[in-house]
């Protein structure tokens, strides 16, 4: 079943203009950083003059306003409830990244209303073009709304820490996405390790789990070490990519991208724009939902 939805998804690609690449960021279990790295790293591709798109799109734990110090006026449902021109609910950050807020209740329309995805894709394809990257800070686990962003992505970034639960939660994730399609390329990033090293014994581990149960393999993302500039970049609400652009944390997010940069995608969705792939995955989620 699962694998005649994903030809259905295939046979659906279109031969329109290509649209900005899709990284979607994720974890298996919240508090691991996910928010945090997804900022860090839009901020650095800023900076390399790529034009970057974030959407908040963790239900429960979306903090993106919080750590780049904005406040969000509009939501996605706010655009569908109000009629509220998709373009008017982004915010252009002071580190020219764009932020494009989600909720609850935006979530919730897009998992139940086909109708609400067609007038968003619609909505997004008079400036789609535009940006670059389109980063998706997805909520953690396996639910729903996670899995339609996950699926439609060009790239996945899972974030891991030490802690056992992370570690287990991450390989689900993993387990889930592969089963699915073993062509979209996942990246395993460390956070919170004491030393490098740390992170890299992670990451052989769960890539030695997929080799040997998954029958496939991800992709090394990097270690991001415990470091005090992430906690006081937190506190003042300005990315530690912004006021401590020399920490190591900086320079472990430089590393990720150059990975991620590097390495081609491998959805057959990757010239629909966000909202049609959400719109094409979305069976595919439920399927693995019931």
């Amino acid at each position: 079943m699962i694998t005649k939805l994903r030809n259905g998804i295939v046979n659906h690609a279109t031969a329109a203009k290509k649209t900005g690449e899709i990284i979607a960021v994720t974890s298996g279990k919240g508090g691991v950083g996910k928010t945090t790295v997804s900022v860090n790293q839009a901020i650095d591709l800023r900076r390399l003059n790529k034009k970057v798109l974030v959407v908040d799109a963790d239900l429960h734990l979306g903090n993106v306003d919080l750590l780049l110090g904005i406040r969000a006026e509009h939501t996605i449902a706010d655009v569908v409830k109000k009629g509220i021109p998709l373009q008017d609910a982004i915010i252009t950050t002071q580190s020219k990244v764009d932020v494009l807020p989600a909720s609850m209740a935006s979530l919730d329309l897009i998992e139940s209303e086909d109708s609400v995805l067609r007038k968003l894709a619609n909505a997004f394809k008079t400036f789609e073009n535009t940006y670059d990257y389109i980063i998706i800070d997805t909520g953690a686990g396996i639910a729903m709304n996670v899995l339609s962003f996950l699926l439609g992505a060009d790239k996945i970034s899972v974030i891991i820490t030490p802690d056992p639960a992370s570690i287990t939660d991450a390989y689900a994730v993993i387990k889930v996405v592969k089963s699915v399609d073993k062509n979209i390329p996942i990246f395993l990033t460390a956070n919170m390790v004491n030393h490098a090293d740390e992170g890299e014994v992670l990451y052989k581990k769960m890539n030695l789990m997929a080799h040997k149960f998954l029958n496939s393999h991800v992709l090394y993302g990097g270690a991001i070490v415990r470091d005090d500039a992430i906690a006081r970049s937190v506190k003042q609400q300005r990315p530690f990519m912004v006021e401590h652009p020399n920490s190591s944390a900086a320079n472990a997010i430089r590393a990720m991208n150059r990975r991620l940069l590097q390495t081609s995608g491998g959805n057959p969705l990757q010239q629909n724009n966000l909202f049609e792939r959400v719109m094409q995955t979305k069976k595919t989620a439920i399927e693995w939902n019931h």
